[in-house]
């Protein structure tokens, strides 16, 4: 599983959520009983924790006033397959049995139409249909810009939808459902209590040797928790490393952000208060990191980050010219180009000499 303090799979999950949020349906907590016990990582997205945030509910509502498309592409959505993810979907599990996360499974809860959703995936490329557990698998080709792959999925009750590329791995996640493959015990380095209002979560017993993170690229093991929880967000993370040192590292990195932030929002004191609420302890080869703070001030830093960032994107990266945010000349619709005297020949960038920095 490729990841950093916050693994990669968690920050997508983020943004489903950002995406998704509307009234309350079902609670779908964390569900152990759903992940194998021979699982190596695991992560799970609470849709009702993440209806339930200040902070991303009124995210929600400032990106829905920004960029107004959005719910007419939703709605787009919507007719296409029967079911509004705004209010349908329940809790999204992801876990994998390596630490190459395309071999992953995902477990979706929710509301859907399974009469179209079936016939949609009828007439997927290259689709067959196979029996295990009592239960209709589909196998299609999943086509995506310039790449194309298999996926295997079904309906495993009319609320819960289990999908793969891997075709056992799919059909394992129909028996662990079923009860007939043994779920994660409380001995598990992935098991453990879930804290109130975790909208992620995400625990590995490995980590991707070839992850791009140089933070956990000696790392062992990892739990992640981020949420909301009586009007505080929360972040926790625990990360167990190869040695003490490393361990250390992480503590420096963590140290190092704070202070980053701090000359970034230094002269704002809520965000100064924000900066200076994570707390890291090192015992052993093992660094935990702890952050909490009202949400409220939370939103007020974000919601300034926010106006920040409209305010550049209105006066455009050239400070305000109407020109190329490069060379500001009107007209121009890109640079470098071809023959510019900053490109070498093929358009690849002039390498810099000693004394550019």
């Amino acid at each position: 599983m490729r990841s950093c303090l916050l693994p990669l799979p968690a920050r997508l999950a983020l943004a489903i959520a950002m995406t998704f949020l509307a009234a309350p349906i079902e609670a779908a907590p964390v569900d152990l009983a759903a992940v194998p016990a021979d699982a190596v990582w695991m992560m799970h997205v609470d849709m009702d924790a993440a209806r339930a945030s200040t902070v991303l509910k009124r995210a929600h509502d400032r990106a829905m006033k920004m960029h107004p498309h959005a719910a007419a592409m939703i709605e787009m959505a919507v007719k296409m397959t029967g079911s509004d993810p705004r209010k349908d979907l329940a809790g999204v599990t992801l876990y994998g049995f390596d630490t190459d996360k395309r071999n992953g499974v995902m477990v979706i809860r929710g509301a859907f139409n399974r009469e179209l959703l079936t016939r949609m995936v009828e007439k997927a490329p290259d689709h067959r249909t196979m029996e295990h557990g009592g239960r209709t698998l589909h196998s299609w080709t999943q086509k995506r810009g310039g790449r194309s792959g298999p996926v295997v999925g079904g309906f495993f009750k009319d609320d819960v939808i289990v999908l793969s590329r891997v075709e056992p791995h799919a059909k394992s996640a129909i028996d662990v459902l079923d009860g007939r493959k043994k779920p994660l015990g409380e001995d598990s380095p992935l098991a453990g209590r879930v804290r109130p209002g975790s909208i992620v979560v995400a625990r590995a017993s490995a980590v991707d040797p070839d992850t791009k993170c140089p933070v956990l690229r000696q790392g062992r093991s990892f739990r992640v928790a981020i949420g909301e929880h009586d009007g505080r967000s929360f972040y926790r993370a625990r990360l167990q490393m190869e040695s003490e040192a490393a361990a250390g590292h992480v503590e420096s990195v963590v140290k190092g952000v704070s202070s980053l932030v701090m000359l970034r929002w230094g002269d704002d004191e809520t965000a100064r208060s924000l900066a200076s609420a994570t707390r890291t302890t090192v015992e052993g080869d093992t660094c935990e990191i702890a952050w909490e703070a009202p949400a409220d001030d939370v939103w007020q830093v974000v919601s300034k980050a926010a106006d920040a960032w409209e305010k550049r994107m209105r006066e455009g990266w050239s400070g305000g010219r109407s020109g190329c945010p490069m060379c500001g000349k009107d007209g121009c619709k890109g640079c470098p180009k071809e023959g510019d005297s900053r490109t070498l020949k093929g358009g690849s960038e002039k390498p810099l000499r000693d004394d550019e920095f």
